[in-house]
């Protein structure tokens, strides 16, 4: 299957946030957006909902993708390969918050970092031979990450979301540890001239976080989708985007 438009491939795009960065892709009409779920079901059904208002309803594939389960990530890389062949923008975006059925604080950790971090690790390690088969030249891997992992903010009197008024360490420190995959992949990738951005598109009205945030999913996605199209490669590799302030990672 060919396609004359950049290939993006979305992970955790059944909901939320995921779903509306598919969506703002797919309004573009300048994308294939590849929208993939843990489940075959639920990945075909953001595509059938997608292609309601979508101009180019072929522009959508649905891929099956568990982010923590190896065996999915490989099959889903080869179902990309033998159907395109290649990939242009990868955005890790699938994660979670809280791991409410972990036993114990060591469970509870692992839960969280297995998707957070070493999902985010295992599925660019295996998509990175087709972003390099990209014959594109702006070629990006945006990890989507929060502005509760920045170690600057986390005690900062006055900031509505340091860790007083947010403890949660485990969540913290996955996205803190999902940032410095990002400066470090972002060094190592530029050789072959790939752009490593972390995008934090703030606390929005999702499923995620109980339908509380200052924003709603379309805004989050906005930041995301800056991350992955504006700016020069050059210039965005190994940076932070977001509208929220920060002082530093």
């Amino acid at each position: 299957m060919s396609s004359s438009k950049a290939l993006v491939l979305v992970t955790g795009a059944n909901q939320g946030i995921g779903f509306a960065v598919a969506q703002a892709f797919a309004r573009l009409d300048k994308y294939h957006v590849l929208v993939s779920a843990r489940s075959t079901s639920n990945a075909q059904a953001a595509v059938e909902q997608l292609q309601t208002e979508a101009s180019d309803k072929a522009a959508l594939t649905a891929i099956t993708l568990d982010v923590t389960d190896d065996a999915s990530i490989e099959a889903a890389a080869k179902d990309v390969s033998d159907k395109f062949g290649h990939l242009d923008i990868l955005i890790n975006n699938a994660g979670v918050g809280q791991a409410p059925e972990a036993s114990s604080v060591r469970e509870q950790f692992r839960q969280i970092f297995e998707v957070n971090v070493f999902g985010v690790a295992a599925v660019t390690e295996a998509f990175l031979p087709l972003i390099r088969a990209s014959s594109l030249s702006d070629r990006r891997i945006i990890n989507v990450t929060s502005g509760l992992g920045l170690i600057s903010m986390a005690g900062k009197k006055g900031y509505a979301f340091n860790a007083n008024a947010w403890y949660a360490p485990d969540y913290r420190s996955s996205k803190a540890a999902l940032n410095m995959i990002t400066a470090a992949q972002s060094v190592k990738f530029a050789g072959d001239k790939i752009a490593v951005i972390a995008a934090a598109p703030g606390m929005c009205r999702t499923k995620f976080t109980g339908g509380q945030g200052r924003k709603e999913a379309s805004d989050g996605a906005k930041v995301i989708l800056r991350a992955a199209t504006e700016g020069t490669p050059e210039e965005l590799s190994g940076t932070y985007v977001s509208d929220e302030a920060g002082d530093g990672w």
